[in-house]
């Protein structure tokens, strides 16, 4: 119980800490302008929309990853039942 308490104190404190640094905004306007956080120099879109695809790619292909696997695995546990 002592843990689960530390556990949430710590998660709270670094929201608090987050919060008052204006992490959501700078998160929020790299997102929507390409600012980068910390100064006033902004990315243009080719490079955002090129950061975005790759992330998006990532995404994509992890999906696609776990339901080739999880496909891989009730065709396996399907056939082992069949040779049992």
């Amino acid at each position: 119980m002592k843990k689960v308490i530390t556990t949430i104190c710590l998660i709270l404190s670094a929201l608090l800490i987050l919060d008052s640094m204006n992490t959501w905004h700078a998160v929020a306007m790299f997102y929507l302008a390409g600012e980068i956080p910390g100064t006033h120099q902004s990315l243009n879109a080719g490079t955002m929309m090129s950061l975005f695809a790759l992330l998006i790619g990532f995404v994509v292909a992890r999906i696609g990853n776990t339901a080739v696997l999880s496909l891989f695995d009730r065709l396996y546990s399907k056939t082992k039942l069949k040779h049992a």
